[in-house]
């Protein structure tokens, strides 16, 4: 009961020093508004790299060449060729097909409209790997491959920026590459899909056979890199390592330049990185937090100093010291956890307007223990920084309290 009465006790007080309590409240507000908005981002974001990690399935398996300083003079290496891939479709028996990928920077146009876009040679294959589906016409095939085929496949993007509402499938599109025009001519639009893990823009490219790009726009038989899939997708992590000893024993001076990882492993990885970033934006609203604790104590002394004749009174009849200090840090945490609903409140809403009109550019989503956690550093503020005050109202001697003017 006592405990209940401290809380009405403090209401009132808060109540009857309305703008004075909100000014205190202020940085505890703005401190547990800025946490929630940060975690809410960074969630967003964690969120939408997950779904697109997902939606390429969780037995995907990624690999690319990523040379370190000194390698090419180490071993005269120079970047994954179609002999590896064959080398490891022959040795690895834990995966399915391989999809290896070539692109370069090209200018699109197409009578007046011009864009910049990817350019990716694929094969057949690639759409299973990378799960996209082919919205009108059809994909590039074995014999666009064989045949250095003039056959592109363009993104929902791509084909809007360049032929706006009219039917691409028949069209062609002049690609600049270094000053040199090549044609190509659209087979098929894909479906509307989110960036791809591997970084590719889907929905903003241009896809061609792998031979046609590498023969008639990078002149080059390098591969960027490649997907494919292990078969037991319990076993993912089991054919990741298997392509990864394929890659040693047949490149053994630059092994180490090989990155081979599973979508599951890139999100541990993404999630180190995301923890870090959180715990940093999270200081920045400690400050905050710190700030308004500041402001608490200060308000506390000074209501400790007002309120003296009213504790000596209080002394007088009966209150003990560990009842007055209860009293006063129930205050302070009263205080600091109404600023603390008030901020979840606030960076909750802020985040949902955020999410509602820009959800694709930047998602946010709220977790619980975001609110749990908000919620409990501004009362662990109240209670920390109300100890001070709450101590020294406690000390008060009654008889001086009382004559307190």
């Amino acid at each position: 009961m006592a405990l209940i009465e401290s809380f009405r006790v403090a209401l009132e007080a808060i109540w009857a020093n309305k703008l004075r309590a909100l000014l205190t409240m202020l940085g505890v507000i703005i401190g547990v508004c800025s946490v929630i908005i940060m975690v809410a981002i960074v969630q967003g974001l964690r969120q939408k790299i997950i779904d697109q990690f997902m939606s390429n399935g969780s037995n995907v398996i990624f690999a690319f060449y990523n040379p370190k300083p000194g390698s090419i003079l180490r071993g005269g290496y120079q970047g994954l060729r179609m002999s590896d891939i064959d080398a490891i479709q022959r040795r690895c028996t834990l995966i399915g097909e391989i999809s290896p990928t070539a692109s370069t920077s090209v200018t699109a146009s197409v009578g007046n409209q011009v864009k910049n876009a990817q350019l990716v040679g694929v094969l057949s294959v690639y759409p299973d790997t990378n799960n996209i589906t082919v919205a009108e016409g059809r994909f590039v095939n074995q014999d666009d491959d064989a045949n250095y085929s003039d056959a592109c496949v363009i993104g929902t993007k791509t084909k809007t920026d360049l032929f706006g509402k009219s039917d691409p499938i028949g069209k062609e599109i002049i690609c600049n590459v270094n000053g040199v025009n090549t044609l190509l001519m659209v087979v098929g639009v894909l479906d509307e899909k989110d960036q791809g893990p591997g970084g590719v823009d889907f929905n903003n490219s241009i896809f061609a056979s792998l031979r046609s790009v590498q023969q008639r726009f990078t002149g080059s038989d390098r591969i960027d890199g490649f997907s494919t899939r292990s078969i037991d997708v319990t076993g993912t992590q089991a054919a990741a390592d298997q392509v990864w000893a394929v890659l040693k024993q047949t490149h053994p001076l630059n092994y180490n330049d090989f990155i081979v990882d599973t979508a599951e492993g890139l999100l541990k990885q993404l999630d180190v990185i995301i923890g870090t970033l959180q715990i940093v934006l999270g200081g920045v609203g400690g400050l905050a937090l710190l700030t308004g604790g500041i402001g608490i104590m200060n308000i506390m002394l000074v209501s400790v100093t007002e309120r003296t004749r009213e504790i000596g009174i209080r002394k007088a009849v009966g209150a003990t010291r560990p009842a007055i200090l209860t009293q006063f840090l129930v205050e302070a945490m009263v205080v600091s956890g109404l600023g603390g609903l008030i901020g979840i409140a606030w960076g909750w809403s802020i985040a949902w307007v955020v999410d509602k009109f820009a959800h694709k550019i930047l998602p946010t989503y709220v977790p619980f223990w975001a609110v749990l956690v908000g919620f409990s550093f501004a009362v662990g503020v109240g209670l920390f920084f109300g100890i001070f005050p709450a101590y020294r109202a406690s000390k008060l001697d009654p008889i001086a309290a009382l004559r307190y003017e």
